[in-house]
């Protein structure tokens, strides 16, 4: 079950959400509100891109359904457009040659649908780790 208490010294994890199920739209809406998460939701990839570039998200989180087009280009488009944020594919489908597939498109992880609370919670929280690290590899890397 997600901590209602969110890790006060860091800032909040901001989460651009391009989901097609309402229902899945609500976990992540109440997850948003328990740990006080930034969430700018669009079904639209092209816009989405846009807030990416705008917003600079630290996790996307991309519905294999949503896209007009195949979600791998849907997923190329979404990664150029931000520095480093960790997409993640949302899909009734979840096997290791998804996964893999995804990593090798420059995804972080997949999720199934429908989305559970607690699946969630652990995959943001993660990626919130993994995008602070790179970012101060990154950072390191500069001086």
């Amino acid at each position: 079950m997600p901590d209602p208490t969110p890790m006060r010294s860091d800032p909040p994890i901001t989460i651009l959400s391009l989901l097609a199920d309402q229902e899945d739209r609500s976990v992540i809406a109440n997850l948003a509100r328990l740990n006080q998460w930034e969430v700018v939701s669009t079904e639209n990839v092209d816009q989405a891109a846009g807030i990416s570039e705008r917003s600079d998200p630290q996790i996307v989180l991309l519905d294999r359904d949503v896209a007009g087009q195949d979600w791998r280009k849907s997923m190329a488009a979404l990664v150029a457009a931000s520095s480093g944020a960790c997409v993640v594919l949302v899909s009734k489908v979840l096997d290791d040659y998804l996964w893999n597939e995804v990593v090798c498109n420059g995804g972080y992880e997949v999720l199934s649908k429908p989305l559970r609370e607690d699946e969630v919670f652990r995959t943001v929280r993660l990626a919130r780790s993994y995008w602070t690290s790179a970012n101060k590899w990154a950072s390191s890397a500069k001086r």
